[in-house]
């Protein structure tokens, strides 16, 4: 018995088994929970396994084995046609039986879990072991040992275990702190993720397509699929046919062809019955695999498999892994370990110089003789906590900690901004974006189409306001549009479309200026105008591609073609007469349908006017009883239309039919291609016509119509349309602050060259002069043309890419890439998915772009709107500038920090450093953590646009920010070493004092030193502004030197440094013993708050000073050395590995750039090596030398050469060993290399 196509609803007195048909009905109320899941499970007798098994591998012998695609439909209790019941009645138990479709996510790490990870640091685990010895130590020396008594008779307090809980409390506040910033950042991500993978897919629920989040999907559903969409569960296409890419999933490169189960079990059972397995013949396949993409074609497919059960679920959760480092991070990485080396070789300098004196002091008659053992432990116990805590505070492992802390804070705010970022590298690398390759519609257009201008046979109207033409509506109400053209009209728009009625219209209240920009005449109440104020896109009455519902607007409002029927009523009565559909493709610029009709067959087609037009060679008469043959006149009279459309910046869409009367079956023989069921699109739709110069279209004589019997040799013109879709607003001011910060934006589109420059020159990307450059606005098909060489030079120049393809975006972005630029591409097609991987940024569209599109992006626009370019664009050079900003402040405190610890203990004849390891810890995390907190959560603002673009290669740590680290740290180590060394002179008036005013000294040079950085902090937050500026006068500016400017937009940076301030005053006046602090008298809080506050003018007379004065004399040389010696070079004897980014070692600026005399240097050794004359070459003349000292034929340490003229001359390899050095040296001393030969007879009278 066949079932009744209706959803099987379950009640109280009826429980569905396998062989259960029909349908029952009743509330379902009457069972309790419990037996309702019994007997509901009862019901779905096909296990995971079994529905797995159907797709891998894929089986069309297994689906006819459990009963085939019948057995599918009665045990999910669906119907191919109409779908699930909307109201679920039995969601609970399908979830429970297959699941649900979502991956289980990886559980967010504990708090306590990311403390005990911070933890494992590897310095602080040995800090943490000699902080344990120094307790017990300090323990023992407490409790184990007498009392002692100070000159006056009072007992000295015991607090030698102090130090040792003091470390160990710091370093659990390190932790605890690193911990919370770790648990912060994992909320964000856990949130950025959740929103990434969630998406809306089309499904079928009791007869209404309805849009549903992709979580929302249960095994059963029955699936919409479109051109465009990647497949969010595995299930098998119960209708229609299309092409799948399976490449990422089965490693197949070829696109797999599906057909619908019924007829793949038909053709298997005539062709293939005895083969086992679908994947080793062509076998029909109707099997759909989660994950794959749908390249072309439309269907239903019934879901079978869902989340981990299905193909790409199991995929996704076996290739579960972290998160790669982004190209920042890892930059940041190296940095931090190169600096950590330096930190790591001062510390065991240290630890030598102090060892040595250790056990220097250790023998009969000096200092430590007469210690206690206890005392000589912990005096050396010192040694090893100073060189220690040297390290944890020169390793820099807030670096890679800001950069998380910047993008989780970017990528949060950008999601709010209408950027959802799905690779965070993404989100850097938009800081440095050159250039902007943008789509039209949508991104720089509202995309909320409306058919304005149009003609309806030969009759124009024009629905704009104020115009002198009739309109659509009145048009149609005065019935001059004939009844069989106006018939043809409506069955290409409503049948040939994959739009569909917006079920879930909401209620928005929607204002007149909304609806009528621009100004419309005939549609604006086709916007439902209501009570809550959403989304403009939810407004829109149909569902689909922005031009199909303009067009079936048009049929709504005035034809009202759908006051009589629905559009689903209207597409159900031609649902048996449509025998092939040929969905849109953005490469091919048109769609079509082919429909059974009483006398043979009826192509419909529309799209791109002049695509669709050109294979046109006839039109319909206005009442549509004719066909009239097209000539030269009526050619021009329509191009002359298109062409007045698209000055007005309206896309245009033409629609056209072809008759095949007398057919009896389809598809005809000669438009067969590789399948005998459709017709190929490609010879349906025809080449284009050439037009004989006869009939006129606009006579209106009778006598010029002809009737046409049978099928014409081209396309019959049925209706020009012209679509308008209003600018965004705001889209020309971003588009004028991208090419203020360096940024050129370039518009490619799939409209035609009119008006593409139309709609780009209100955009202000092209100029009044650009209009007519032919470099500027260029169509796809004639770039495409191109040679290499003539694309390199059109490419700087180019601004318009009109009637684009996919594959002409991808070649300008890839050559663009070639030519150093830093690309961003938007796209929104399946066919865009090339050009948005290779470009350095892909921005998907979130409302009109493809899943397929959307998973080969970056980043998603969520409202499509190009001014989130912009944002992204101010995010990434907000990341870059904060890590900068970071960087700058932490180098400079770790130089100041090493430095004055380093020398102070050396100094001193106790081998202690006035920065004592708790203190040292305190530096440790304002400099690591706090600053991260502070410096890295900025909020963009446009002076991020008045700056040139990064680019690819620029260092981390340019000239400026070199200059102001070098800067500041002198003059903190200047204050520092005058508080310390010459502090007891300056308040007390002698160098001899006592331990009390001793501990004072110390106490105020650490505070002084604290407050230096404090303020450096707000030094830091503003990165020198005077780039570029080359003179003192220049750089006199408000902009460069304001440090306070937009302080308080930072909120966290504002609490940071409440929170610095607060804790180093409490720290100061309750530290006690643990901080090793004794309390401060009036003028030493003064004398260490002024010097902190010096970090002002000193910051004010860095910036002043222009950056090519620091060039010139910075010691790149002893820089090189100190980096070979600090990252431990000399002891490696492998070939070091070729830098990535060669401009920069160690992310230095590539300062050789700046002077003159080395770079010449370094083209005259290129030249050298590369000269062929050996007696210009000292190179080769030692390399000859060498080949022939391995001749067995060599007689002495003399070789003879042959220059360029055939001369011989005789040459001491140690006289060309000498003149390298000769060569190098006069490269830099400006001389110029010999212009003779060298050494020879020849030359021995030249002076």
């Amino acid at each position: 018995m066949k079932s009744s196509g209706n959803p099987i609803r379950l009640d109280s007195t009826r429980t569905r088994t396998i062989t259960t048909t029909g349908s029952g009905s009743g509330s379902g109320s009457g069972l309790d929970s419990g037996s309702r899941s019994h007997e509901l499970t009862n019901g779905f007798n096909l296990t995971t396994e079994e529905l797995t098994d159907l797709h891998d591998p894929k089986s069309i012998l297994k689906l006819k084995e459990i009963g085939g695609i019948e057995r599918i439909k009665h045990e999910f209790n669906t119907d191919f046609e109409n779908g699930l019941d909307k109201d679920l009645p039995d969601k609970v138990v399908r979830q429970k039986i297959y699941g649900e479709n979502r991956l289980p996510s990886r559980p967010p790490k504990s708090f306590f879990k990311l403390a005990w990870e911070a933890l494992q640091d590897k310095v602080l685990i040995m800090l943490s072991i000699a902080a344990i010895v120094s307790l017990a130590l300090g323990l023992y020396e407490t409790f184990g040992q007498p009392v002692e008594y100070d000159d006056e008779g009072n007992p000295q307090p015991k607090v030698e275990w102090v130090e040792g809980v003091a470390i160990i409390v710091a370093i659990l506040i390190v932790v605890v702190v690193g911990a919370v910033n770790d648990y912060q950042k994992e909320k964000q991500f856990t949130k950025l993720n959740s929103k990434k993978d969630d998406r809306d897919i089309i499904v079928y629920r009791s007869g209404v397509k309805e849009v549903i989040s992709i979580y929302d999907l249960v095994v059963g559903d029955i699936l919409g699929l479109e051109t465009g969409d990647i497949v969010p569960a595995d299930c098998i296409l119960v209708s229609g046919s299309c092409e799948c890419d399976e490449s990422a999933l089965t490693g197949e490169t070829n696109t797999i062809k599906k057909l619908s189960a019924d007829l793949a079990l038909r053709l298997y059972e005539e062709n293939f019955s005895n083969d086992e397995d679908i994947g080793f013949k062509n076998v029909p396949d109707p099997m759909l695999i989660s994950g794959s993409k749908l390249l072309s074609g439309v269907g239903k497919a019934v879901v079978t498999a869902i989340g981990p059960n299905s193909i790409h679920g199991r995929t996704l959760i076996s290739l579960k892994v972290e998160p790669e480092e982004t190209p920042l991070q890892a930059r940041l990485t190296a940095l931090a370990d190169g600096i950590a080396k330096f930190g790591l070789l001062a510390a065991a300098l240290l630890f030598i110089v102090l060892f040595i004196r250790f056990l220097c002091l250790l023998p009969k008659g000096h200092s430590y003789y007469d210690l206690a053992p206890t005392e000589k432990g912990t005096k050396f116990l010192n040694i090893v906590i100073t060189a220690i805590t040297i390290v944890v505070v020169a390793v820099p492992e807030g670096l890679p900690l800001a950069v998380t802390l910047a993008l989780a804070f970017a990528t949060t705010r950008m999601m709010k901004d209408g950027n959802l970022v799905r690779v965070l590298r993404s989100c850097e690398t938009m800081g440095g974006a050159t250039a902007v390759c943008s789509d039209k519609t949508g991104t720089l257009t509202l995309n909320r189409m409306r058919v304005v201008k149009g003609l309806f046979g030969n009759l124009e109207f024009d629905d704009t306001v104020n115009s002198k033409l009739e309109s659509s509506i009145d048009i149609i109400d005065d019935h001059q549009l004939g009844g069989n053209l106006k018939k043809l009209i409506v069955e290409n728009i409503s049948l040939n479309s994959s739009a569909f009625p917006n079920k879930q219209l909401e209620e928005v209240d929607i204002e007149a200026d909304d609806i009528l920009n621009p100004p419309v005449r005939a549609h604006w109440y086709s916007l439902k105008k209501t009570k809550k104020q959403v989304s403009p896109q939810l407004s829109e009455p149909f569902v689909g591609s922005k031009t199909e519902t303009a067009l079936l607007i048009m049929l709504q409002d005035s034809f009202q073609t759908f006051e009589s029927q629905s559009l689903d009523d209207l597409r159900d009565g031609y649902k048996s007469k449509i025998v092939q559909l040929i969905p849109f493709e953005s490469s091919r610029k048109w769609g079509g349908i082919v429909l059974k009709v009483e006398n043979g067959y009826r192509f419909y087609v529309k799209g791109a006017s002049e695509i669709v037009f050109s294979r046109c060679d006839s039109r319909m008469s206005d009442d549509g009883s004719q066909v009239l043959k097209l000539n030269q006149s009526s050619q021009t009279f329509v191009n002359s239309k298109i062409e007045e459309f698209a000055k007005d910046a309206l896309r245009t869409i033409l629609m056209a039919h072809k008759d095949f009367i007398g057919l009896k079956s389809w598809p005809p023989q000669e438009l067969i291609d590789d399948n005998p069921e459709e017709a190929d699109p490609d010879k349906l739709f025809g080449q284009p016509i050439e037009i004989d110069n006869h009939l006129k279209i606009n006579d209106g004589s009778s006598d010029s119509a002809l009737k046409i019997e049978g099928s014409s040799a081209g396309l019959v013109m049925d209706s020009l349309v012209g679509i308008q879709d209003p600018l965004r607003p705001g889209v020309p001011g971003a588009v004028e602050q991208c090419q203020r910060a360096g940024v050129v934006v370039r518009m490619v589109t799939g409209d035609n060259i009119t008006t593409a420059k139309a709609i780009s020159f209100a955009c202000n990307i092209l100029q009044e002069e650009d209009l007519d450059n032919p470099k500027a606005c260029m169509e796809g098909p004639v770039f495409r043309k191109l040679s290499q060489t003539e694309r390199d030079n059109i490419v700087p120049q180019l601004k318009v890419l009109a009637r684009s393809s996919p594959e002409d975006k991808r070649i300008l972005v890839k050559t663009l890439r070639d030519m150093g630029e830093v690309v961003a591409v938007t796209g929104d097609g399946t066919n865009d998915a090339p050009a948005l991987k290779l470009a350095d940024v892909g921005f998907s569209m979130g409302i009109s772009g493809t899943e397929v599109a959307r998973e080969a992006s970056d980043i998603i626009l969520m409202t499509d709107d190009f001014k989130s370019i912009v944002d992204a664009i101010k995010w990434g050079r907000t990341v870059a500038a904060s890590i900068k900003k970071f960087i700058q402040f932490q180098l400079t405190v770790n130089v100041t920090a090493v430095v004055l610890t380093f020398v102070s203990a050396v100094a001193s004849s106790s081998g202690s450093s006035v920065l004592t390891a708790v203190q040292l810890l305190w530096v440790n995390l304002i400099m690591d953590t706090l600053a991260a907190l502070a410096l890295a959560t900025d909020k963009p603002d446009d002076s991020m646009l008045n700056r040139t673009p990064a680019g690819r290669s620029q260092p981390l740590i340019s000239v400026a920010m070199w200059k102001m680290i070098m800067g500041q740290s002198m003059v903190q180590l200047v204050i520092t070493f005058v508080l310390h060394f010459a502090g007891a002179q300056i308040f007390f008036g002698t160098k001899d004092i006592n331990d009390h005013q001793s501990t004072q000294l110390s106490a105020m040079t650490f505070n002084a030193f604290v407050w230096l950085q404090f303020f450096a902090l707000f030094v830091s937050r503003k990165l020198d502004e005077g780039d570029g500026l080359e003179t003192v006068k220049q750089r006199l500016n408000r902009d460069n030197l304001d440090f306070s400017q937009h302080v308080f937009r930072n909120w966290y940076f504002v609490g940071i440094a409440a929170i610095i301030g607060g804790f180093q005053i409490l720290i100061m006046f309750v530290g006690g013993a643990a901080f090793s602090i004794a309390r401060q008298t009036g003028a030493m809080w003064g004398t260490a708050i002024i010097c902190g506050l010096v970090s002002f003018p000193a910051g004010w007379i860095i910036r002043i000073i222009p950056d090519k004065w620091v060039v010139r004399v910075f010691p790149t040389r002893l820089y090189r050395i100190l980096v070979y010696l600090g990252t431990f070079r000399f002891l490696r004897n492998q070939r070091r590995p070729k830098n990535p980014y060669p401009e920069d070692d160690l992310e230095l600026s590539p300062l050789y750039e700046a002077i003159p005399p080395f770079r010449k240097a370094k083209e005259e050794i290129i030249q050298l090596k590369s000269e062929n004359s050996p007696t210009h070459n000292p190179i080769k003349m030692y390399h000859d030398w060498r080949v022939s000292r391995s001749n067995s034929n060599y007689s002495s340490n003399a070789s003879t050469l042959t220059n360029n003229d055939g001369q011989q001359s005789t040459l001491s390899a140690i006289s060309a060993l000498a003149m390298v050095p000769t060569a190098v040296g006069g490269a830099v001393a400006g001389w110029h290399r010999p212009s003779k030969e060298l050494g020879g007879a020849n030359n021995s009278d030249e002076v």
